[in-house]
């Protein structure tokens, strides 16, 4: 009797546990799916916030080559979301973008007249804005493709993960080579 209801006591907590182990798993792959979904709301957002940054750009004298770079990393970033290339190529097209971004915005810091300007000074603002909000909703994305890959690797859980067919999530990082120890003299300082 006493041999039974031990069994009886191991398999109810083995139930429990697989079904909360299950529970974390959906949650977290529900909340990686929502919070890529919200770094792609934010991406729609600055490309609609730049067509009238833009346009006050071309009014306000600044350096054309800054100008063009902010042009190009824009065509660029849309070009791989609209091809679909991955999750890296989209980081390193988003990270251009966002560098151009901010090479337009502290090249403006440089010229007064811009400073009183107001059809340039709003767009700017709602941009800086934006780019506060990407880099927040990216974190965010990435802690939570953490978690799910953690639930993925981890001994305990990685049974049900697989169980439940969910997917490595991919990080929203751009890959960068590592420099090798073949050539120490070439290695940036």
């Amino acid at each position: 009797m006493t041999v039974f209801v031990f069994v009886v006591i191991l398999v109810l907590a083995v139930l429990v546990y697989s079904a909360s182990v299950e529970r974390r798993v959906r949650r977290y792959r529900s909340n990686t799916a929502a919070s890529r979904h919200l770094v792609t709301v934010e991406l729609e957002r600055r490309y609609i916030q730049l067509e009238p940054f833009i346009a006050a750009i071309d009014l306000s004298g600044l350096d054309p080559e800054v100008v063009r770079q902010l042009v190009g990393a824009r065509s660029w970033s849309k070009a791989v979301r609209d091809r679909g290339l991955g999750l890296a190529a989209q980081a390193a097209a988003e990270n251009a973008l966002s560098a151009a971004v901010h090479a337009v915005l502290s090249e403006s810091d440089t010229h007064q007249k811009l400073k009183s300007n107001w059809a340039f000074q709003g767009p700017a603002r709602d941009l800086e804005t934006t780019e506060k909000r990407i880099a927040g909703a990216v974190r965010v994305y990435n802690d939570n493709a953490y978690k799910l890959s953690m639930l993925r690797s981890s001994f305990t859980t990685k049974f049900m993960a697989t169980a439940l067919k969910v997917a490595d999530p991919e990080p929203f990082v751009e890959h960068v080579a590592v420099a090798s120890d073949e050539h120490p003299e070439d290695v940036p300082a």
